[in-house]
């Protein structure tokens, strides 16, 4: 499973499953200040930030950036931040 966390506040609903450790993590840029994923990173946690923003609403940059995930992790399931 890859978690893919676009705004800080889905970042932050799955801070706990984040902080286990036990998943590849990828973020859109801005969700995470430089300090942190440096800390993130140096705490053993799989992170891989764009570096660009994803815009949660925009279908096609989700698409384009879930296929760069998909090309990392394949055959993974991808855990999206999704809003209604």
């Amino acid at each position: 499973m890859v978690i893919f966390a676009v705004t800080r506040n889905g970042y932050t609903e799955l801070e706990p499953i984040i902080r286990s450790a036990l998943y590849p993590v990828w973020v859109g840029d801005g969700v995470l200040n430089e300090q942190e994923i440096d800390s993130l990173r140096s705490s053993d946690i799989d992170l891989t930030n764009f570096n660009y923003t994803i815009d949660p609403s925009d279908d096609s940059a989700l698409d384009e950036a879930l296929a760069t995930i998909a090309e990392h992790h394949p055959n993974e399931r991808v855990w999206l931040e999704c809003l209604p």
